[in-house]
């Protein structure tokens, strides 16, 4: 007799992916530990396996149902592949197992790729830890979680798969928001979807102290560092439409949540690139201010809301799976990326069990860029060790170049290293 499978509806956040995900627009995103030793391949894969049965929101196959795609528990096994160079890459389900993540090992570093439909970062974020965790008792390490990572062997709850976006819907009257083009970075190419990587390590007490002297916040400090590497990098005499940079909020410092799917909203920081004003500390305070304004909790719960209700529309509940892929996937294909020029996303800072981070050098946290925004940048720290990371669908590296030259003017040292086709 078959096994009755389990189902998940997909979160609100994640009913858009599986829709316009393709080659050059994958929606998927790394998070990265790097281990003081080599890896063990045969105790990885046994970690993989265990830690993969727990985490349910994780144990699944897409798949499309008559009006909306949706999660079923898939009974096979993650495979484990050696890294190839290929980072953020569109993910094939049906080669991968029907999975929709993807873990590679390289020497000491292990990587989870993530498919956004599933979770969002901090969601990832569990996984890794619990997978890493897994690993290094496996391999004979004693370690005590001391409650900062979920084990294998531990239950699961329905809070960990809840959507916490129905929670907050509600049918009150929210004003309609208008959206704006954003300015696009032009640049050549690479081929076969290719994403660069450049990452950064910096000194995280360095970057604090640097943040500290400006009144600004570490978040303020990196968007406001990315706006001036963007003016002094841009080659146009006059810009037609706004900067606007993209950053995820993670909703659970609001409403506190235990769920590992998404739970994000997001706010956008427009910058008028037209303006003379070249000095770092003139732009933060914009983008102090900027950031004072866009954090409103009402108005990201509102944008939330908008978008439960489109999912909530009877007439589109009831509209035909295929139907809804074309009309989302045009509307998309008009909107979509354009309305951003750069994406930034902080994990924040990993704490992990002391016996546990004995064992781990540190950590990186890679997004993915698409044709519309060719340029993206994340950072995660650990310990002192803060990395940033630019990822790139573009030859052209003026905006890093800037970037690092503001980093130097700072007096904030950093070490380098990049998957390949550099030119830095």
């Amino acid at each position: 007799m078959a096994k009755l499978r389990k189902f998940y509806d997909l979160d609100n956040a994640a009913k858009i992916f599986p829709v316009v995900a393709n080659e050059s627009r994958s929606y998927v995103f790394r998070i990265s530990v790097i281990f003081k030793e080599p890896i063990k391949v045969d105790i990885l894969q046994q970690a993989l396996n265990r830690t993969t049965k727990r985490f349910k929101h994780l144990n699944v196959r897409i798949r499309k149902g008559l009006f909306w795609y949706y999660f079923e528990e898939n009974l096979k096994e993650p495979l484990l592949y050696e890294e190839d160079g290929m980072i953020n890459q569109f993910l094939v389900f049906k080669s991968n197992n029907d999975f929709l993540f993807r873990t590679q090992y390289f020497k000491e570093r292990l990587s989870v790729e993530f498919f956004h439909a599933l979770t969002d970062g901090k969601g990832a974020l569990e996984f890794v830890n619990s997978l890493a965790y897994e690993y290094l008792t496996l391999d004979g390490k004693t370690i005590d979680p001391e409650g900062l990572v979920i084990r294998a062997d531990a239950a699961a709850t329905y809070q960990e798969v809840a959507d916490e976006f129905q929670k907050l819907y509600h049918n009150k009257k929210i004003p309609k928001v208008k959206e704006i083009k954003a300015h696009r970075i032009k640049g050549t190419f690479y081929p076969k979807n290719y994403n660069a990587v450049i990452n950064a390590y910096v000194s995280l007490s360095k970057v604090k102290a640097t943040a500290k002297s400006f009144d600004v916040t570490m978040n303020e400090l990196m968007i406001g560092m990315i706006i001036l590497a963007l003016k002094r990098s841009g080659k146009i005499q006059s810009y037609k439409h706004l900067a606007r940079i993209f950053i995820p909020v993670n909703m659970r410092q609001y409403y506190p949540s235990v769920t590992l799917r998404n739970f994000a909203s997001y706010v956008r920081i427009n910058y008028d690139l037209n303006q003379d004003e070249n000095e770092l500390e003139h732009i933060l305070s914009f983008v102090k201010l900027e950031m004072k304004n866009q954090l409103n909790l009402e108005d990201m719960v509102n944008s939330i809301i908008q978008n439960v209700r489109y999912e909530q529309n009877k007439l589109l509940r009831m509209t035909p799976l295929s139907i809804k892929i074309v009309a989302m996937r045009s509307v998309y294909g008009k909107i979509g990326n354009k309305l951003n020029t750069f994406d930034t996303s902080n994990l924040g800072l990993i704490k992990l069990p002391k016996d546990m981070s004995e064992h781990i050098s540190h950590y990186s946290f890679m997004i993915v860029p698409n044709l519309d925004t060719p340029k993206a940048m994340s950072f995660v720290s650990f310990k002192d060790t803060m990395t940033i990371s630019f990822i790139s669908k573009i030859v052209e590296r003026d905006f890093e170049i800037e970037f690092f030259k503001i980093l130097k003017s700072l007096d904030i040292e950093s070490q380098i290293e990049a998957n390949g086709w550099e030119v830095i």
